[in-house]
């Protein structure tokens, strides 16, 4: 099986095992790269969270924001110094989900490494390191 197929298998795998994880909270796997930069920076511009999270189209971008909207999880704010931009915060109930998204990750991570060494843990995460910035710089 060539690589590529393998990433991708593992990726979907990721994402359905996230899911799960994240179910019983009432977030999708989508909404965690936004919140995880939100954890960091809460009152970016949709464009500022776009390229924190890299790799997401723009209408990918607006449509999870306007889903995370509704369920109440941010809120978009007009910028004081632009007038055509939005700074998107978190809510209390977005604010609310960082333990359990972070503990979600945590036990993801785990289930993902049980079986590598630290070492092996270490040198697939530069290997991927790696992969990620063949893939952007080409």
């Amino acid at each position: 099986m060539n690589t590529s197929t393998l990433i991708k298998k593992a990726a979907r795998l990721l994402e359905k095992k996230a899911n799960l994880l994240l179910k019983p909270h009432d977030i999708t796997h989508g909404y965690t790269y936004f919140l995880m930069e939100l954890y960091k920076r809460d009152g970016q511009t949709q464009t500022e969270l776009q390229q924190a999270v890299g790799g997401i189209e723009h209408p990918t971008v607006v449509r999870t924001l306007d889903r995370m909207q509704r369920d109440g999880l941010i809120q978009r704010r007009p910028s004081a110094t632009d007038r055509r931009a939005f700074l998107i915060f978190l809510t209390d109930k977005g604010r609310a989900t960082q333990k359990n998204v972070l503990n979600s990750a945590q036990a993801l991570n785990q289930k993902m490494l049980s079986s590598f060494s630290k070492e092996e843990q270490l040198q697939f995460q530069s290997l991927l390191c790696r992969l990620i910035e063949n893939l952007d710089n080409s």
